[in-house]
């Protein structure tokens, strides 16, 4: 038996090695680009899943442990109701009598009146009735250049639309987001034709409005300065594919929006100065800050942090860290609730400031409960607990997120604008919509009444 070559052995064993090696490098090759897509695929989550997500924008929940032991609510209307969701209304614009045939529809039996009841229900209907008018229209050439044309309240001086016409088209646009050619097609079906306006006339119709209301767009903007206090954010919106801000500002008296190409603070000083005597509720923003007398933080985006953190890292302090902010903002909600006098809002900030340090000087809090009380909690000290102190103001910024979203549907369904006039426009149509609405107002009444003065 002839013994083994060691050079054929060591061959072998070479070939083997170099075999194991290009496998491990394709398994590594492999292994990068499964890792490569993962970070793909976080960084696209976290654009949906990420601390500043609302609750309600969360694709699954978990009940709290409360909220899990209590007893499920009944289905069905609650006993003694009638079941309806409308009251009984103070007028009625038309009466029908609803009657029953002679007979029983079923099985034919003979319905005799004496045996017949009667009961009242209300039908809301409305209809969309085209209206074509006549205009002969008195016209005079003065002597002195002036051409003079006749008036009437009930019809514009200009143009073929009349004024609930032009109302409706703005209401179909804004508060429905609805494009030119759709509101266009909408008006030839329901009239059988005869509303049919291009979408560029009905385009040409919303900057006539638009020109309209500007004055009282920049009366509004030069008046924002005096306000005692404003809710402020912002968020993302498309100008002709290029990144702009929609800024939203909303105080006692009014909701104004400014589309903007910067998220910079040059836009805030432009609206409120550069000494800014009243005060700014938002969230902890960086440029919201050194231009006002006095802020509010959101309380709302500090526990949404920390319950993000939380869940991420059940097993670290960063738990308690949000137990902790959790029990102290229901302690301060609760106490605001009882409208309470001026020098109880003083003692309780004290007690509250106690609370909130004591959080603060922890000194053995873990990484990410520590990156909060610094970042947030120390970098804005004392623009936690105005709310306390001040009457009429609350611990968030919820009233500005609310109505902001009314224009986020804008947004998704129209990406924004193509133009900066177009931008400029909704602007200026919108902030007066959201005014006469924040004071209990109907847009639509107000819009035909502008257009009518």
């Amino acid at each position: 038996m002839r013994a083994p070559d060691i050079f054929d052995e060591l061959t072998r064993k070479d070939k083997e090695i170099e075999y194991y090696k290009d496998k491990c490098d394709n398994l590594e090759k492999q292994l990068f680009v499964v890792i490569n897509e993962l970070k793909k695929t976080q960084a696209l989550l976290r654009q949906f899943l990420n601390e500043n997500t609302p609750s309600s924008k969360l694709p699954f929940k978990y009940p709290s442990k409360e909220k899990s032991n209590e007893e499920p609510k009944p289905r069905g209307k609650p006993i003694g109701s009638n079941g309806g969701n409308k009251e009984v209304p103070e007028s009625v614009d038309r009466k029908i009598k609803a009657k029953l045939e002679k007979s029983c529809p079923r099985c034919g039996k003979i319905i005799f009146r004496k045996d017949i009841d009667t009961r009242l229900r209300y039908v809301y209907d409305a209809i969309i009735q085209a209206m074509i008018i006549e205009v002969e229209e008195e016209f005079y050439l003065c002597n002195c250049g002036e051409f003079c044309i006749g008036k009437h309240p009930d019809i514009p001086q200009r143009g073929m639309m009349g004024y609930n016409l032009q109302t409706l088209f703005t209401e179909l646009k804004f508060n429905f987001s609805g494009s030119y050619a759709n509101i266009s097609k909408f008006f030839d079906n329901v009239t059988n034709s005869k509303i049919n306006f291009t979408p560029k006339a009905i385009n040409d119709c919303i900057r006539g409005i638009a020109e309209k209301l500007e004055p009282s767009y920049d009366k509004m903007e030069s008046e924002i300065k005096n306000e005692l206090y404003a809710n402020c954010d912002e968020t993302s919106w498309p100008v002709n594919g290029m990144q702009w801000y929609l800024w939203m500002i909303v105080t006692t008296n009014f909701v104004f929006i400014s589309i903007q190409n910067s998220r910079a603070r040059r836009v805030l000083i432009d609206i409120f100065g550069k000494n800014y005597q009243g005060g700014i509720i938002s969230d902890c923003f960086k440029i919201y800050r050194e231009f006002a007398k006095w802020y509010q933080k959101c309380w709302v985006h500090l526990l949404r942090k920390a319950k993000f953190e939380a869940q991420k890292n059940p097993k670290k302090n960063i738990v308690k860290l949000y137990e902790q902010l959790k029990s102290l903002h229901r302690e301060m909600t609760d106490f605001l609730k009882e409208n309470p006098s001026k020098e109880l809002r003083q003692e309780k900030k004290k007690e509250f400031e106690k609370k909130l340090n004591q959080i603060i000087n922890y000194k053995h809090w873990c990484k990410e409960a520590q990156s909060i009380v610094d970042n947030w909690l120390i970098a804005y000290r004392g623009h936690w607990l105005t709310a306390i102190e001040i009457e009429g103001i609350s611990l968030d910024n919820n009233l500005c997120e609310q109505k902001i979203r009314g224009s986020i549907g804008w947004r998704k369904m129209l990406g924004g604008h193509r133009t900066r006039d177009g931008a400029k426009q909704y602007a200026i149509i919108e902030t007066n919509r959201q005014t006469w609405k924040h004071k209990g107002k109907y847009p639509y009444n107000e819009l035909l009444s502008v257009l009518r003065n």
